[in-house]
Parts: structure tokens; sequence; C-alpha cells
């Protein structure tokens, strides 16, 4: 008898320690850091209403199924662009984020500017989530160049 309550109590201390780590079914994670361009130059974004984030320019990655379609069961990742262009997105607890198909929108902040939907977006969601033309799979780490002139934005740099 004193062998099985040895036996049950392994078994019950395995159990616990399962739930706690996990069973490895994690999913893998990586962190994407990235530039926003203009006309092929990291944005400046280095005035002082940058500095106190009354401005501020935003990316956002969505992820989406294999058709395009934003998964809303999902979180979101984004990031606040730094003074020379640049961002990290680094997920949750700074492991990143979910390897997977994103689209990425921007936002480019500007209390004093009005839109005619009065957004107040200097990008006018041109890269919205329905409009942005910024569309990557993520397997691994990487830096990404999203460049915001021509129109409706130029090509990622994969």
């Amino acid at each position: 008898m004193n062998s099985l309550h040895r036996v049950a109590r392994i078994l019950v201390a395995a159990v616990a320690c399962l739930a706690v780590v996990g069973c490895g079914s994690q999913e893998k994670s990586v962190v994407v850091t990235g530039k926003v361009l203009e006309g092929g130059k990291p944005m400046d974004l280095s005035s002082e209403e940058y500095k106190v984030r009354a401005k501020a320019v935003e990316v956002t990655f969505y992820p989406v199924d294999s058709a395009g379609k934003v998964l809303q069961n999902k979180p979101t990742y984004d990031a606040t662009v730094e003074a020379d262009g640049s961002f990290k997105i680094e997920g949750e607890k700074g492991k990143g984020l979910p390897v997977g198909k994103y689209k990425v929108g921007i936002v480019h902040r500007d209390p004093m500017y009005r839109t005619p939907s009065g957004q107040g977006d200097r990008f006018d969601q041109r890269f919205s989530v329905e409009k942005t033309p910024f569309v990557f799979d993520i397997q691994e780490s990487k830096s990404i160049d999203l460049d915001v002139s021509a129109g409706g934005g130029a090509a990622p740099k994969p």
C-alpha cells in the first residue's frame, strides 16, 4: 500500500508540473523589427511633438488567415515608431509574436490634423487594416521596411 501511495503522489506531482509548464505546445514566437520609410528614407520623428507623444506613428500587426482575412479571435501586436523611424514588435512579455501571416497597419496620429472622416490620421487611413498593402508571412525574427510614399505605399521588402 505504501508503494501505491508513492506512485499516486508521483503521478499527481507529474500532472501538476505539466499543468504549470505546459506540454510543449507553445507557439514559436519571433521578434520583428523594422523602419517606417518615406521615399526610401526613415521617417524623421525627432521633433518635440513626437518626443512628448502629442504626435505618434504606430504600427499594428493583425494576424490573418491564408486568404488574408483578419483573425478576430487572435491578439494584435503594436509598437510606437521611434524618432529614427524604427520600431520593434516584442509581443507578450518580450517574447515576440507567434509565427504566421500578418497585415501591418500604420497610423500617423496627430490631434491637430483632421481628415474628412475626422480621424486625426495624417495617412487618412491609407494603411488601415482594410487598405494596407503590407502583408508578411513571418516565420523567423526579421527586420522589415514599410515605405509609406507613392500613393497607397510601396511594396514591402521581405
